[in-house]
């Protein structure tokens, strides 16, 4: 700070001064209330402050009493009550006094910014580990690596590093079981409404057996597949029943029996679909045997001596009960081949 020293100006400098001197002291005194709390000690930098600041005060004063010589005042050296010298000059005392109030400021803010890691870690620390306890004991599972995570908490006290791994520590595990708790909260609630669900498949493997049956009346061969069987799941434990046990001895009863539901769908629509499949084969060939009869007619060929033999023969197996599919696709590709034969035979003769 080098303020106007001319005579006309030390009212100005004068002003700045005891603004700077205002502002420093406030942060003076915050910085002395903040040091109670640092873990670094503080004490000596902060007292040396103080004294620095009361010797500022007092040149300052000394230039107001001054009038014309103010500036000259400003340039004398600077010392504390026992004579210890402080600065060369009023400017270079202030740049001392900033100097150490920058480093207090500093090391108070580090300090304050450690504790509050510190904090943040010990409260979610004991809220995580403690959420984890209750939960093990609940499911059943983890109930050890709990305990050797409380362990780390409690050998990791204040210091920040072993306290911030046993934090995360206790967060991971507390997420582990808290998905646990959820799956476990579901498979409850899909738990209540399993026997309407067993009703429902129950309803609908009946379906399935009857399109099957229809098919072996009607089409061979028919896939190796067996219709899934919704008696063989069996009754389900009453809800009640299950909540009363441990949660592992309830998963075991109830995880096999949601997973084979819920396969189910699958199941009954890949029976239905392969053999329905077989019937709309012997449906498709009918189709097509049906359409080169009206192409061979479209050509005068309907009831020609070599045709009619193969289409009857076709429509034969095809019309029959049950229907060799493989044995009528034979049957159909010989009487189309010789449809297209024919007709080409005709249009080459009638060129």
């Amino acid at each position: 700070m080098k303020p106007n020293t001319a005579s006309n100006g030390t009212d100005v400098v004068l002003a700045q001064w005891d603004q700077w001197l205002g502002q420093a002291t406030d942060r003076l005194m915050d910085l002395d209330g903040r040091a109670a709390g640092a873990v670094t000690d503080v004490r000596m930098d902060v007292a040396a402050a103080f004294v620095c600041r009361k010797a500022i005060a007092a040149r300052v004063e000394a230039m107001r009493t001054a009038g014309a010589d103010a500036n000259g005042v400003a340039q004398r050296p600077l010392t504390d009550d026992q004579g210890q010298p402080i600065g060369s000059n009023l400017e270079n005392a202030a740049a001392l006094l900033t100097a150490v109030l920058d480093r207090v400021g500093s090391t108070i803010g580090a300090d304050e910014a450690l504790a509050g890691r510190i904090a943040t870690d010990s409260i979610a620390a004991a809220t995580d580990i403690a959420t984890a306890e209750r939960l093990a004991v609940e499911l059943g599972h983890y109930v050890q690596r709990v305990a050797a995570v409380r362990a780390q908490l409690d050998a990791a006290g204040r210091a920040p590093g072993p306290l911030h791994d046993a934090a995360v520590a206790g967060a991971s595990l507390r997420h582990e079981l808290e998905s646990m708790a959820a799956d476990r909260d579901q498979m409850f609630t899909e738990w209540v409404t399993v026997p309407d669900t067993i009703q429902h498949y129950g309803d609908r493997e009946v379906e399935v057996r009857a399109i099957v049956e229809r098919c072996r009346e009607k089409v061979t061969p028919l896939p190796t597949m067996a219709v899934p069987s919704v008696d063989a799941l069996g009754e389900p434990v009453p809800v009640e029943q299950l909540r009363a046990m441990p949660w592992p001895a309830a998963r075991a009863i109830m995880q096999p029996m949601l997973t084979r539901l819920d396969r189910l769908d699958d199941a009954f629509d890949q029976v239905q679909a392969r053999f329905t499949d077989v019937l709309s084969q012997r449906d498709d060939l009918r189709g097509l045997l049906q359409s080169f009869r009206d192409k061979a007619g479209g050509s005068g060929l309907a009831e020609h001596a070599d045709l009619e033999p193969l289409f009857r023969e076709a429509e034969g197996e095809l019309w029959s009960a049950p229907c060799d599919v493989d044995r009528a696709k034979v049957m159909v590709d010989r009487y189309t081949a010789a449809v297209n034969q024919m007709i080409d035979a005709s249009r080459r003769g009638a060129r």
